[in-house]
């Protein structure tokens, strides 16, 4: 059965995970690439005679296919958008011309004892974790009758995406599942309902000052120091020395703000891509801010409430928050342009609602789809996103849900 994938991978759908020590999904996810040059047309049935729908699929185009078909010497694929049919080859002058290749494929593995035997590495950008090999024999055996091979890259853990991750969080995630704890300290993660997640204090007091930082739901971070209080809240200190967090499970069992990974059972289900790290970044629409903001400058159209429609060029690569300031516009509401959090997508006040070009826009980070999951996916925060399009953005759109209320 094939469930719908969260995030900026909704386009496509996902297998869900098995059961015993490692199985893989049906063929749901598999993407297949146009390499016909004059492409191909799309039918109504799994037939090669039957009618077309007056729709094609141009040379080069992947696509994502729900079920395959074998007859008569021919395989049929239906699309997973529900637009019909195509097949696998044709005759063209009494010879056999493939029409389509194997792109990519989307699989899942459920690993119920945890992650255990990869050994992983990362691209030049430290976004794409891929298999980079096996621990010993043993584990090279058993997962390759899963199903996994040295190239594969890492896209989920569980329903979590980690594609365009840093590595080491991508570690730190992959660790946690399988129960283990490298080095000499522990992994938690953040549990708490608040989208904003838990503030980073600076000492080890629940009213402490905050350093003004974070740890966003659902974010696993690693602790080298625990302290224990007598009114039962324990007080977490970060390795990586950005300061202190609390843990109120002993007080509060019911919401805990955290949990101890090394408490939990391990095991989770990984979805894994099958294919060039470029073809995945264009398939989720994955951009990363580039060095330099050369080529000719996009449009950005900016719609106001009671205002004429203004049209402003745009760099390739500009921050879109930025552009719209520097051009006049005023991106917050009321005294929300003063009390805003520079940046950091956590407070939710530079919404802007994306007309048209959304493609053109990088993806929601996890930051950005925790505090706007209560929102329309149009709405957008403009502090932390790239443009490298064309884009039709509404300023200060009604109906927005800060955190829970609504302005």
């Amino acid at each position: 059965m094939a469930g719908k994938s969260p995030g900026c991978l909704a386009n496509f759908a996902w297998t869900q995970p098995g059961s015993g020590r490692a199985k893989t999904g049906n063929v749901t996810g598999r993407c297949y690439r146009v390499v016909y040059d004059l492409g191909i047309g799309i039918r109504k049935e799994p037939n090669i005679g039957a009618k077309r729908t007056g729709e094609d699929l141009l040379a080069g185009e992947c696509f994502e296919i729900k079920q395959e078909i074998r007859r008569a010497g021919r395989r049929y694929f239906e699309l997973i958008d529900g637009r019909g049919w195509v097949f696998d080859w044709t005759e063209v002058d009494g010879e056999r011309v493939e029409l389509l290749e194997l792109a990519a494929q989307l699989y899942t593995v459920a690993f119920p004892d945890g992650v255990n035997g990869i050994a992983w590495s990362s691209d030049a950008t430290m976004r794409f974790s891929t298999v980079n090999g096996f621990t010993n024999e043993v584990e090279a055996t058993n997962l390759a009758q899963a199903g996994i091979r040295t190239g594969d890259v890492l896209v989920m853990i569980d329903q979590d995406p980690v594609v365009g991750i840093p590595f080491g969080q991508v570690l730190e995630r992959v660790w946690a599942t399988a129960g283990r704890q490298p080095g000499s300290g522990y992994f938690y993660k953040v549990t708490t309902e608040s989208p904003y997640g838990i503030g980073i204090r600076d000492e080890p007091d629940v009213n402490g000052p905050r350093t003004g930082e974070d740890l966003i739901r659902g974010a696993v971070f690693e602790v080298d120091e625990l302290v224990e209080v007598e009114d039962d809240i324990t007080y977490l200190h970060l390795a990586d020395q950005r300061g202190w967090v609390f843990d109120n499970s002993a007080t509060d069992p019911e919401n805990p703000c955290v949990i101890n990974l090394a408490e939990i059972e391990p095991g989770c289900t990984l979805t894994m891509w099958r294919g060039e790290v470029d073809e995945l970044a264009k398939t989720i629409g994955l951009r990363f801010k580039q060095d330099g903001n050369e080529g000719q400058p996009f449009t950005l159209t900016v719609l106001e409430e009671g205002e004429p429609i203004q049209r402003v060029p745009c760099a390739p690569g500009s921050n879109l928050r930025k552009a719209l300031l520097a051009n006049g516009f005023q991106v917050y509401q009321d005294l929300r342009s003063v009390f805003n959090r520079n940046a950091q997508q956590l407070c939710g006040t530079c919404v802007l609602d994306v007309m048209e070009g959304g493609e053109n826009l990088t993806v929601r980070s996890v930051n950005e789809a925790a505090v706007m999951c209560a929102n329309p996916p149009s709405f957008r925060l403009c502090c932390n996103i790239d443009v490298y399009g064309d884009i039709t953005v509404r300023l200060r759109p009604r109906g927005v849900k800060y955190g829970g209320g609504t302005s």
